[in-house]
């Protein structure tokens, strides 16, 4: 029989604070994992203080050797909002001693002198996921978040208390299924990894959405195409020796081969043009010597200058920012609670991630919004269609009416609440498609 303590985690468990609301307290929690010498393993948690003293037992779970939990209790000690946290698989709590689970579960896998003793086999890795809340699939998977003995080239753990779970929240709660809304689902953020020249597509969004939230269509939607093009000149010695250094480049010049084939080409244009040429040329030291540009000099004494070749060039292209603007207001408590969940997945959703040793900062989460009209789950093709968007700032005006006049629980009558969006890549030509005939619908 052998056990280990994990290290003491801070959780924010939800206590109910009367009938209207309630409130994050942060407490501590650590566990204990216990292998017994018939093979099964017991696991105690416990609500500690930051050092991990004073331990109140909270909840109790035994798995037998095949991995079957032949107990779950949850202690008299444990607050109300602890007991609904052991009960939600998603919860921070529940998370956090998964985690504890396996740390403890591997630091007794590493000391137990004899495995056959009731040390964590194959076989008992799975057991101990199970232990931890899990199915015990995952058990011999390497690099889960959080575990110590990932590679060095894994992200690092995300410090405790991020979000990486939103839910499906609507507004108005009750809607009928044909109105037409706009969806935005929250995906994981994931970078481009190089390829070749540039750098492979994003992997598509499946798995990725992490939330969602669906809305009533804002008025005043719009959304505007544009290109950098800009204004440029090159002169004619800059034309020239553009030649020359083009010529150097290309040994397959037409006209001789090479950089001597554009040395011969602009020793013609000099003898055929030898008038033009000397002006130029004299006009160019004139101008040098006395410090004036040579324009000036041409267009004082002669009424010309220099022909600037000037053309219109792509310079690149532009991404596309989106706003919108939505009014909140609440027609029952429930629905209140919904939008204020609503303001949330926004705010925590486009906030940047701190990893545990605060030495770096993850990308926020992203999103990919959808028009959806008559009732249909496919994106509008009577309007505009997005890519991946960043969420650039969101603000909310909880008086959008110019008197403060809450409800008798404290809720705003009214939330207005503006997002600004901004796509994380340019439109390109082929992200139309060009399969068949012009289709009759705007695409991006």
């Amino acid at each position: 029989m052998a056990s280990a303590t994990s290290k003491p985690a801070k959780v924010t468990v939800s206590e109910k604070q009367g009938r209207a609301s309630s409130k994050g307290v942060d407490n501590y929690y650590q566990t204990e994992v216990t292998t017994l010498g018939d093979g099964s393993i017991k696991r105690e948690t416990f609500r500690t203080d930051a050092q991990g003293n004073n331990g109140v037992k909270v909840q109790e779970v035994s798995v037998d050797k095949n991995g079957k939990q032949t107990s779950n209790t949850v202690s008299s000690n444990a607050t109300a909002g602890e007991r609904k946290a052991l009960n939600n698989p998603d919860s921070q709590l529940r998370g956090s001693i998964k985690q504890q689970t396996k740390n403890a579960g591997d630091i007794v896998r590493k000391n137990e002198a004899d495995a056959a003793a009731g040390g964590l086999t194959d076989a008992g890795r799975k057991n101990q996921e199970v232990l931890g809340g899990g199915s015990g699939n995952n058990a011999n998977d390497e690099g889960e978040a959080g575990d110590t003995s990932k590679p060095s080239g894994e992200p690092p753990k995300n410090k405790a208390g991020t979000r990486d779970k939103f839910g499906d929240m609507n507004y108005p709660i009750a809607r009928d299924p044909k109105q037409d809304k706009i969806k935005f689902d929250m995906l994981k953020y994931e970078p481009k990894k190089v390829q070749g020249f540039g750098f492979a597509d994003r992997s598509g969004s499946s798995g990725r959405t992490i939330g969602t939230v669906t809305l009533p269509i804002p008025g005043g939607i719009s959304d505007a195409n544009a290109c950098n093009w800009g204004d440029d000149t090159m002169g004619p010695l800059q034309l020239a020796a553009a030649g020359l250094a083009l010529g150097a480049l290309d040994a397959s010049a037409t006209s001789g081969g090479g950089i001597g084939g554009q040395l011969g080409d602009l020793k013609n244009q000099l003898v055929s043009n030898n008038k033009e040429m000397k002006q130029l040329i004299g006009q160019k030291a004139a101008s040098a010597a006395i410090g004036s540009n040579e324009n000036a000099l041409f267009s004082r004494t002669q009424g010309t200058i220099l022909n600037p070749n000037l053309e219109l060039i792509f310079n690149g292209p532009s991404l596309r920012p989106f706003t919108f603007q939505f009014k909140m207001s609440p027609r029952s408590k429930g629905e209140a609670e919904e939008i204020l969940k609503i303001i949330r997945f926004f705010k925590q959703g486009m906030a940047p991630i701190r990893e545990e040793s605060r030495l770096f900062l993850k990308t926020p989460h992203t999103f990919r919004i959808k028009y959806v009209q008559l009732g249909s789950q496919e994106e509008s093709k009577f309007l505009n269609k997005f890519k991946e968007c960043a969420l650039l700032s969101c603000s909310v005006q909880y008086t959008p009416e110019g008197n403060y006049a809450p409800y008798e629980d404290g809720a705003m009558s009214s939330y207005q609440m503006s997002l600004q969006f901004k796509e994380l890549e340019p439109v390109f030509n082929d992200d139309y498609g060009s399969d068949g005939d012009l289709p009759a619908e705007i695409g991006f």
